[in-house]
């Protein structure tokens, strides 16, 4: 189980196009379980045995396994049915590393994936993320005056 108390989660997913796409609420509803669940963590990829979700949401298997395949085939999620692993795709959007030791720790969790496919999605997204930040830093270094010293 993850250590971290809270997620973030962006007012924008209430406008998100895929997610109000969605077929039922309960959809939406295991989105929402799949970001802020107590297995989540800084890399938004970690397994979740199917018997622990089934108890957190009050589920059968066949409601379960029926509303996550909706999730993956709107790109939601990513998911391996062997290693019962998930990445919340667009994750690094909202909760992106703050710093090199956070990402250093994001990357270490995205390693220790044992989905192959889970794992690829997620790096990719982390790269993403991790040029975007770079950007900005190198943007904000730019912007600082010179010292006179």
């Amino acid at each position: 189980m993850s250590r971290r108390e809270f997620s973030k989660v962006s007012s924008a997913l209430w406008r998100s196009k895929r997610f109000l796409a969605l077929t039922s609420d309960r959809s939406r509803l295991l989105l929402v379980y799949f970001i802020t669940c107590s297995h989540q963590n800084s890399a938004g990829a970690y397994q979740l045995p199917v018997g622990y979700a089934l108890a957190d949401l009050g589920w059968r298997p066949d409601e379960y396994e029926s509303h996550r395949a909706e999730l993956v085939d709107a790109c939601l999620i990513a998911y391996d049915e062997d290693t019962e692993e998930v990445f919340v795709t667009g994750w690094f959007k909202f909760c992106p590393p703050m710093n090199e030791k956070h990402a250093t720790g994001t990357m270490t969790r995205i390693n220790d994936l044992e989905s192959e496919a889970v794992k690829r999605v997620a790096i990719g997204e982390f790269k993403e993320s991790t040029k975007a930040r770079l950007r900005v830093q190198s943007e904000v270094r730019r912007q600082r005056p010179e010292d006179d010293e």
